[in-house]
């Protein structure tokens, strides 16, 4: 059951990521799995805030 669950899990065919100016970047990545954005935008977040000394996250966009 876990063997077909791994076989048929959509992975991103487009990843895009740009740059627009200093403090502002897009990263696109589609198609996910149903729920599956939330988790990479969640562990994105937690990430940025962790790891980033000396400058704040105002904001993300989901």
């Amino acid at each position: 059951m876990i063997q077909k669950n791994w076989q048929e899990l959509i992975k991103p065919n487009k990843v895009e990521f740009s740059s627009s100016g200093r403090t502002k970047a897009t990263l696109v990545a589609e198609p996910l799995e149903r729920g599956f954005g939330l988790t990479l935008g969640n562990a994105l977040r937690r990430v940025l805030l962790s790891s980033l000394r000396g400058a704040a996250v105002t904001a993300v966009q989901i």
